[in-house]
């Protein structure tokens, strides 16, 4: 049986989808050991760097690219908005010849449109896109979500547009966290704020700015023996992304605002161990409802730290609020006040920071690996079993 997985980023993205694909991979590889298993990226991959920067391991996973030149032209597509949509079915495209050669097919969507030739076909889906129909549209794409026998999503929050724009129900199957079976050493816990993520302009944006700005009102305010780490990628390639990370740099000049560029595992694993406090302000200012996708989708990162007993203090809205209980395993805010506020309350206090830190950590459990290994195979095993049957008939 050959098994094939893609995602249209696999290759230039360093993010929560590319881990939540690759752990499939090593999932499914394990599962079913007598799969041909492949991950099939619109561009060639960097394995060693996935390795390093988000800890897969994808022995005896093949790499396949649709792409294995990308040209100039196709470059310019990307970075130009107006061209976009083009690029993206012509990305889709690409990928959906090679579907052709799968006997089930996982693919990981998120903007771009769903494709698949294959006999059994599964969306990992990261956030649905609005559909748009057209006769043109389908003699290229097919019926696009129509042709993929399930959908699994990332968190409840995903699942309710799921429903709401693709009138498809889903499963929930919650992103792997990778969380140390070592306790934390709490004495060794460090004042240190920490937010992880990706710096780029557009989408569900992570909003550095919004952290540096209320972190340095904090340290005016008296909190001097504090400082924030910001550690993410950074997509050189785009000219408004790069940008923003000068204006977020520019922003934290003079204060102890420390950036961690493509921070390997070893030293993002470093910065959770030292951490008290974990920020997030992904769908600071959007309209949820006119703009849902950029929402945190669920928060990885969120769950890594509490892992690490890192309080979390975090934006309620989005998938967070599936992750962090208010005032039990963290605290939710609204507004930069109440981001404020909260911090304040926890510089101040060890023992609380104590006590939320090891209930966060407690509740990461059902994130681990194990857990989404157990609810992955038991979502895809009867579209296995099914063509197992299907060709010994």
């Amino acid at each position: 049986m050959r098994i094939g997985l893609y995602s249209p980023f696999f290759g230039s993205t360093y993010g929560g989808g590319e881990k939540y694909l690759g752990v499939t991979a090593e999932v499914l590889r394990d599962a079913f050991p007598s799969a041909e298993l492949e991950i099939l990226s619109p561009v060639p991959v960097d394995l060693e760097r996935y390795g390093r920067m988000l800890g897969l391991d994808l022995a005896n996973v093949r790499l396949r690219t649709s792409n294995p030149r990308p040209g100039r032209f196709r470059r310019h597509l990307a970075k130009v908005p107006a061209l976009r949509k083009l690029r993206n079915i012509i990305v889709s495209l690409q990928a959906a010849r090679a579907t052709a050669n799968y006997d089930l097919f996982l693919s990981m969507v998120y903007v771009l449109p769903a494709v698949t030739r294959a006999r059994r076909s599964v969306i990992l889906c990261q956030f649905p896109y609005a559909r748009r129909h057209g006769l043109i549209r389908r003699a290229l794409l097919g019926g696009e979500i129509n042709d993929f026998a399930l959908i699994v999503c990332q968190s409840e929050y995903v699942r309710h547009w799921v429903r709401k724009l693709w009138n498809r129900d889903s499963l929930v199957v919650n992103p792997p966290i990778d969380i140390p079976e070592a306790e934390p050493e709490w004495d060794a816990k460090e004042r240190v704020v920490l937010s992880v993520g990706r710096f780029f302009a557009s989408g569900h944006s992570k909003r550095h700015d919004v952290m540096i700005q209320a972190f340095r009102e904090l340290y005016d305010r008296g909190h001097r023996d504090w400082a924030l780490h910001l550690a993410g990628s950074l997509h050189r390639d785009y000219a408004a992304d790069v940008k923003y990370f000068e204006r977020v740099s520019r922003l934290a000049q003079g204060y102890p605002v420390h950036f961690h560029l493509d921070a390997p595992r070893d030293l993002l694993l470093d910065l959770y161990r030292r951490a008290s406090i974990y920020w997030h302000a992904a769908g600071y200012g959007v309209d949820g409802d006119a703009r849902p996708a950029e929402l945190e989708h669920f928060g990885m990162t969120t769950a890594e730290a509490m892992g690490h007993g890192v309080v979390p203090v975090v934006i309620a809205r989005g998938g967070q609020v599936e992750v962090v209980e208010d005032g039990v395993t963290g605290l939710l805010w609204d507004d930069l006040a109440m981001l404020r506020a909260h911090s304040i309350e926890l510089m101040r206090d060890a023992e609380l920071r104590c006590r939320l830190g090891r209930a966060a950590r407690d509740s990461s459990f059902r994130f681990s690996r194990r857990e989404f290994r157990r609810r992955m195979v038991a979502a895809v095993e009867p579209l296995v079993r099914d063509l197992e049957t299907a060709r010994l008939v």
